[in-house]
């Protein structure tokens, strides 16, 4: 109980982090063509203490980013217009959450759709298909089935990961309860594999390889490049469970070299049907100047950063010049002290992780 109060209230201060930097996009973009984006998933996809920060000559910076937001650094190039339905509280009831996402997903009619994390909860956790506590390793595998129907909802593409064997994070992020046993583990992306098998629009991002490589050699190969893990740029948090800002720009590079191919063969956004059918031009919007690299898009996100803390304080005027006189402390009837905090009205908080 104390791990999950702790792990709320962490979720909620790094959403406030969030929202206050990057807004969610569901406007339209300035092209008439832009690409659609639906993100579906739990912590991961929605940057649960992902936040990048850098002492700087002028003060310290930082900013929080997304799954999405990552995405758009990878390829800077493509109009997108998104929404994002992942979240931190995924985790406190999956099979609601996750079918209440698929649906607004759907409703989005979206020309792709993200689901990195989307199936994670579906296989770990302590609750069972029916909502109360897990009693043994199959209904780990009946919640999976539940979890592939809702992807089963969509036929545009859909990027989704397999399942990692996240058992470094048990006693620090996860709780013994909510780990899968090794069996169900491979059992259940063998499921997986076969169910994607049969179905085109589905694209496999291989988290359980991805994860193996970071355990035994502490980097990540993307696309051709490797991502090596240090003490200054980890590429998961201390929690060992969620990806750190450069782990992040790698996945995001991997989501997004994937997300372009699947939406060259699918074909274009320009004709989409209402029920969100992908017809079979190529998209104007998906060119082969797209190329997502990693390093690039830690540059970028580099770039992105705001000002926070206390800022330097001016130094000293040398001995001998003379001090500026203080202005008269006199405030005006007509000045106003604002106390409002705004937040993007895009911003959502669900009770889903």
């Amino acid at each position: 109980m104390r791990r999950r109060i702790a792990l709320l209230l962490a979720v909620f201060f790094t959403a406030t982090l969030h929202a206050s930097a990057w807004a969610q996009d569901t406007n339209a973009a300035a092209t008439k063509n832009p690409l659609r984006i639906a993100v579906i998933g739990a912590s991961a996809s929605a940057g649960f203490g992902c936040v990048m920060r850098e002492k700087r000559s002028d003060g310290d910076y930082a900013l929080g980013f997304r799954l999405i937001d990552m995405v758009r650094l990878a390829c800077p190039e493509l109009e997108i217009v998104s929404t994002d339905m992942s979240s931190g509280f995924f985790f406190l009831a999956p099979v609601r959450n996750g079918s209440t996402a698929a649906a607004r997903a759907v409703d989005f009619k979206p020309d792709c759709v993200i689901a990195l994390d989307f199936l994670f909860w579906y296989c770990y956790g302590d609750d069972s298909p029916t909502g109360g506590r897990i009693s043994n390793e199959a209904e780990r595998l009946e919640k999976l089935e539940l979890g592939l129907k809702e992807l089963e909802k969509f036929e545009v593409p859909v990027l989704v990961g397999d399942l990692p064997d996240m058992s470094p994070a048990v006693g620090k992020m996860l709780s013994a309860a909510q780990m899968p046993a090794k069996d169900t583990l491979a059992k259940a992306n063998a499921r997986f594999a076969a169910w994607a098998k049969g179905r085109a629009n589905i694209r496999v991002l291989p988290l359980a390889d991805m994860q193996r490589q970071l355990m035994e050699d502490r980097a990540l190969e993307i696309r051709g490049v490797r991502l090596e893990s240090t003490k200054q740029a980890p590429l998961l948090q201390r929690d060992e469970l969620h990806p750190a800002p450069h782990g992040m720009a790698g996945l995001a590079c991997a989501v997004a070299a994937e997300m372009k191919d699947a939406l060259v063969d699918a074909g274009s956004p320009a004709g989409r049907s209402p029920a969100g059918k992908t017809p079979a031009a190529k998209p104007p919007a998906v060119t082969d100047d797209c190329t997502p690299e990693p390093n690039s898009t830690i540059e970028r996100a580099s770039a992105a950063l705001k000002p926070s803390g206390a800022r330097p304080k001016p130094a000293a005027a040398p001995e001998g010049t003379q001090k500026p006189t203080a202005p008269s402390t006199q405030f005006s009837a007509s000045t106003q002290f604002s106390t409002s905090t705004q937040f993007s009205a895009s911003t959502q908080f669900s009770a889903t992780r």
